[in-house]
């Protein structure tokens, strides 16, 4: 136990009284829990320095084994709370504490401070009062004080002794009810599938089948797996088209399966379990479907021009109903990442959806809408940058879903969102990226998809594209960018030890890494002088446009806003052409940063100056309602001239080097080629026929002869999470 003066940090808007542990803006409270506070208060005491993660960990949990995502959570709680730059991310180190500090000391007040030590083996706090016991005021601990020293000590320490282990076994046995309740506390991950093909995924709720859909030759079929036997049988055969997703019904009889063909409405479809003719029950179904707890009802979500609603139907497609429809503008928006389902509590009473909300930035976060009246309400206080698929879990004590955590990490991971309060926390915590979910009645097992990227550089002659020749080889060169140089070098992103950096090849020489352990980057331009590259960075915590001379040294930040990406030079080189913003606009910047200018109002996306100079290609949405065209427009901005409809594509579109065309590489079915789509209108035409492997990014040299390009794979695999804890 010390003693210490009273003492107040104060930074930006805010003042932390340390006596209260408490941080106030403008002399209200800022909601925080204790242990992000101390996070705060850790990081403004080493504030310049790095303190490293270790640092951090031991000095808030002394005596606790806990997972590194409570501390990440602890510093994305502060940042939301904050705003600004505050915090800065060190990667593979820790945090530094950025902004200027004042100590205030209030003298006139003396503050006792205890330190604790406890010990546990999970990542679970207590906030209590040591000295609760203290105000009791009964008669018998008055007579105790009345004894001399000498008896008085044995009794004492005999009375905290059978106190402190009354305690220990009262809070032995609450920890072991409490761990027992949360689910997916201690997991473990087997792969179901090998083929690396596998897109969509459910699971029985008996836990005894797995459904999945495999791709393969531009095709979708589905499959089902006894858990027991291994045995697979195909129950839906292979079919040009996209499947959303699949749904067992609640008695695992029948799979239900959203399927829409090339210029068609999506249909729902059922069929049995151990095969059969599928029927159809329902067109114009826009997301995979949730059960009602009896099975006798269904909802989904249904996409119309600028609108989306939650529709409820009979399990065999008949009465159905709008439950809510909101508006591309409105403040609450629902299915803001397309074909995702809603999800249906166990009472039957609310049903889960994904939603975006406006406020000064587009967050993402799960809202339940009551089935009586559609009226809304949060789930969790936690908002993301991106949501997936969403699942109740069987207690409806808690919502299982895929999750990105924060800008610096572009991977979705598994979560366990509480409900109705609670810490949400990761299930999975590695680098891999996880889609679609399904849980079984017991809460016991997980399915997922865990897909994962691999690509290489390969160069071709435009004289002779047909006949490409490899260049890298370790399997992750490419996947987010690749810019030529004026003098024929490539720079392009590599993924290496957990890490994506840039680095720079000539066509028969030896790579050389520019940047190292600075964040994730990707997306580089050069410029046309070949002095400078830009590219996107997360370096410091938050996704912005930065600066490097060519050889990597001099790192500048050139924006600050929210969705800084896509950068593509002018061609004097004194600036940079980007998009940012939700909805997204683009912006021109200066070389050497300062305010952006605003070319668009809304809707443009992915610019790309031409060779001459003076037309921006781009993507651009005219109407909320309207689909995404390929667009023209003037350097200096004004009103876009619309080409056709934007492809499905991989990386970023290009201009021919002759400035007459636009070439991108299609989604086709994961086949990997490159298409032109002339600037004047009509059909566009295919340049290559290479391999069926999908190309993840392009360029061509600044003279028009070579063509770059990183083609690879991408994999993906049904993964069984199991609970561990059970």
């Amino acid at each position: 136990m010390s003693k210490e003066n009273r003492h107040f940090y104060e930074f930006g808007p805010f003042r932390i009284d340390t006596r209260n542990r408490q941080v106030l803006r403008e002399n209200e409270v800022v909601p925080l829990k204790a242990k992000a506070v101390d996070t705060l208060l850790l990081l403004i005491e080493g504030r310049g320095d790095v303190v490293a993660k270790d640092e951090l960990m031991q000095r808030l949990w002394p005596d606790s084994f806990v997972e590194e995502a409570n501390l990440t959570q602890n510093i994305y709680t502060l940042r939301k709370a904050l705003g600004g730059d505050y915090i800065q991310t060190v990667p593979r180190r820790g945090y530094r504490f950025v902004a200027d500090v004042k100590v205030a000391d209030d003298t006139s007040t003396d503050v006792i401070v205890i330190k604790e030590r406890t010990r546990t083996s999970v990542s679970y706090e207590e906030d209590f009062e040591p000295d609760a016991a203290a105000g009791s005021g009964n008669g018998a601990y008055a007579d105790r004080l009345m004894l001399p020293a000498a008896k008085r000590r044995p009794r004492l320490l005999w009375a905290a002794a059978v106190l402190l282990g009354a305690l220990a076994l009262a809070l032995a046995g609450w920890f072991f009810m409490r761990t027992r309740a949360t689910p997916f506390t201690s997991v473990k991950l087997a792969k179901f599938t090998t083929t690396g093909k596998a897109l969509k995924v459910a699971i029985s709720p008996d836990g005894k089948n797995v459904a999945y859909v495999l791709g393969e030759a531009g095709q979708q079929s589905i499959w089902l797996r006894q858990m027991a036997s291994g045995k697979e049988l195909q129950i839906v055969p292979p079919k040009k088209t996209d499947v959303y997703g699949v749904t067992f019904t609640r008695d695992g009889n029948y799979i239900f399966y959203v399927s829409q063909e090339q210029n068609s409405l999506a249909m729902l479809y059922q069929v049995p379990s151990l095969g059969g003719s599928p029927d159809k029950l329902m067109e114009d179904v826009d997301s995979p479907i949730s059960f009602s707890p009896d099975g006798r009802q269904l909802a989904f979500i249904r996409f119309s021009p600028g609108n989306g609603s939650i529709v409820i139907a009979n399990s065999d497609g008949t009465g159905e109903r709008a439950l809510v429809t909101t508006r591309m503008t409105d403040a609450l928006r629902i299915g803001p990442n397309g074909v995702l389902p809603p999800s249906w509590s166990p009472d039957g009473q609310i049903i889960a959806c994904p939603v975006s909300i406006n406020s000064t930035q587009w967050d993402q976060t799960v809202y339940g809408f009551r089935v009586k009246d559609g009226s809304a309400a949060p789930l969790t206080a936690n908002h993301w940058p991106a949501l997936g698929r969403i699942e109740w879990a069987p207690d409806g004590k808690g919502i299982v879903a895929t999750i990105i955590e924060n800008e610096a990490t572009p991977e979705q991971q598994v979560w366990f969102v509480p409900y109705p309060n609670g810490e949400s926390r990761r299930i999975t915590n590695d680098l891999m990226d996880y889609r679609d979910l399904g849980i079984t009645a017991d809460a016991r097992t997980l399915v997922t998809i865990q897909s994962e990227k691999k690509a290489n550089l390969w160069l071709a002659a435009a004289a002779d594209l047909d006949h490409p020749t490899q260049l890298t080889s370790t399997s992750y060169d490419g996947l987010n960018g690749i810019s030529w140089t004026p003098d024929g070098k490539i720079v392009y992103t590599s993924q290496i030890n957990g890490e994506q950096n840039l680095w720079m090849t000539e066509p028969h020489g030896a790579p050389k890494q520019l940047i190292a352990h600075a964040g994730f980057s990707e997306q580089p331009v050069v410029s046309p002088d070949g002095r400078y590259i830009v590219f996107l960075s997360n370096r410091n915590g938050q996704e912005h446009l930065w600066r490097i001379d060519i050889d990597g040294k001099h790192p500048t930040q050139l924006t600050h806003g929210r969705g800084d990406r896509q950068p593509t030079f002018t061609a004097d080189g004194r600036a940079i052409i980007f998009r940012s913003g939700s909805p997204a606009s683009l912006f021109r910047v200066s070389i050497d940063g300062g305010e952006p200018q605003q070319l668009t109002d809304t809707g443009g996306f992915d610019p790309n100056v031409s060779p001459d100079g003076k037309t921006i290609v781009c993507g651009y949405r005219p109407a909320p309602a309207a689909k995404n065209q390929i667009a023209l427009l003037s350097v200096e901005g004004g009103q876009p001239k619309m080409i056709c409809d934007w492809p499905a594509e991989f990386g970023r579109i290009h201009w021919m080097p002759d400035g007459n065309g636009i070439a991108y590489a299609p989604r086709q079915a994961g086949i990997g080629n490159i298409w032109m789509q002339p600037v004047s209108g009509g059909a566009p035409a295919q340049l290559t026929h290479w391999n069926p492997n999908p190309i993840f990014s392009f360029d061509w040299s600044r003279d028009g002869k070579w063509l770059a390009y990183a083609s690879g794979n991408l994999t993906s695999d049904v993964i069984l999470i199991s609970d561990a804890g059970h």
